[in-house]
């Protein structure tokens, strides 16, 4: 079963290579994803034809190469914060004070949007808008934090940082064929998936939060999550039949689009949430590739009643199947309030060479006693 998980990922992520010459020095995290080539040609063919799926970075450029091993240039340490749903303006700018205080020359703050990011219409218009041929791109109007176009983003960072339904975010911007690289990927209280029990927490666990404790006594989770998912194939049945007609009347909508519309988005549509799930990791694994040595860090709190452990346990082993550096590092504190309330464990974390983040976790929990409020 294992091995049918990670072609599924192989598959779903661009990892099935076929046919694919010797390169010369490629990284670890390369290496052992090609070693997929090395099973039966049937069974990868079989994942790869399931999947209709194939990464548009498909190699690394040797300039890529250079911009991730010596951290993109000669301006100091960069990030990209990828921000929480419903995050407030000035809670992102402390967090960009922060990262500039530790270090950080080049930080950019980059909010998830509720209604982009949290529904399948909003993952579905992301992406067309991105990947539809000769569609013109709207230039941001402001300077605010969240005014950056997509193309400022294809470049490396030294970290980027999703916190909570940011991994969502990162998900929809590598699927839109941005061109981002990181070296480090600091998962702080997610992965929340795309996947109708995920959302179902999240939501039950944002309710509880703001002290909407009576819809959740008349709603129970099962009824609720049921909900979700009727909502969810109903939106995803509205993109197919959206996507089909613009086709019908001759709109082209891309190769790129085509192929997400056949396999995600079909796979919705089925019901088959696990493997959406997995070719959102999948992808995001993938850009992790780009670069030699990169890491993948999941800072949680198992207690957090907005994110499954189990769902941060499995992307974590899917993580260190496809050859990637992976740290599993626990806190005390609630849901994204690591930042807020115990920055050392996260800039130790963060720290070139990355010593010391465990212990001051450690540290942090045990004189916090049980995290922050909120």
């Amino acid at each position: 079963m294992r091995l049918l998980h990670l072609l599924q990922l192989a598959s779903a992520s661009g990892y099935a290579l076929r046919g694919a010459a010797p390169q010369p020095a490629a990284s670890a995290p390369l290496r052992r994803a090609r070693s997929l080539a090395m099973m039966p040609n049937s069974i990868l063919e079989e994942a790869a034809e399931a999947a209709v799926l194939t990464d548009p970075r498909s190699s690394t450029t040797p300039a890529a190469a250079a911009e991730c091993a010596h951290g993109g240039g000669d301006t100091g340490r960069s990030a990209l914060i990828l921000g929480w749903f419903f995050a407030k303006d000035r809670e992102l700018e402390y967090v960009r004070r922060m990262y500039a205080k530790n270090g950080f020359d080049e930080v950019v703050i980059r909010p998830s949007k509720v209604g982009l990011i949290s529904k399948p219409r909003g993952w579905y218009r992301t992406l067309r808008r991105q990947l539809q041929p000769g569609r013109r791109r709207a230039e941001p109007r402001s300077q605010s934090v969240d005014s950056q176009s997509l193309d400022s983003l294809d470049r490396h960072f030294d970290v980027v940082h999703c916190m909570s339904g940011g991994f969502l975010a990162l998900y929809v911007l590598l699927r839109s064929k941005v061109g981002l690289r990181f070296s480090t990927l600091l998962c702080d209280s997610t992965p929340i998936l795309p996947k109708p029990a995920a959302f179902t927490r999240f939501a039950r666990a944002y309710l509880a939060s703001i002290g909407l404790r009576l819809p959740l006594k008349l709603l129970p989770e099962r009824l609720h999550q049921w909900l979700v998912e009727g909502r969810w194939w109903l939106s995803i049945f509205y993109i197919k039949m959206k996507h089909r007609l613009l086709t019908l009347l001759g709109r082209l909508q891309g190769v790129e689009l085509n192929r997400w519309m056949s396999g995600p988005v079909d796979w919705g549509l089925s019901g088959d949430y696990d493997r959406v799930a997995t070719h959102a990791l999948g992808t995001i694994y993938e850009g992790a590739a780009q670069c030699a040595g990169s890491e993948i860090i999941f800072l949680y709190n198992k207690a957090d009643p907005f994110i499954d452990p189990a769902d941060v346990a499995n992307a974590a082993e899917l993580a260190r199947e496809v050859g990637l550096a992976v740290r599993e590092v626990e806190t005390s504190t609630d849901h994204i309030k690591a930042l807020f309330s115990s920055p050392r464990t996260v800039f130790s974390l963060l720290r070139r060479g990355g010593e010391g983040g465990e212990e001051a976790a450690a540290g942090d929990a045990a004189r916090e006693g049980g995290g922050a409020a909120g």
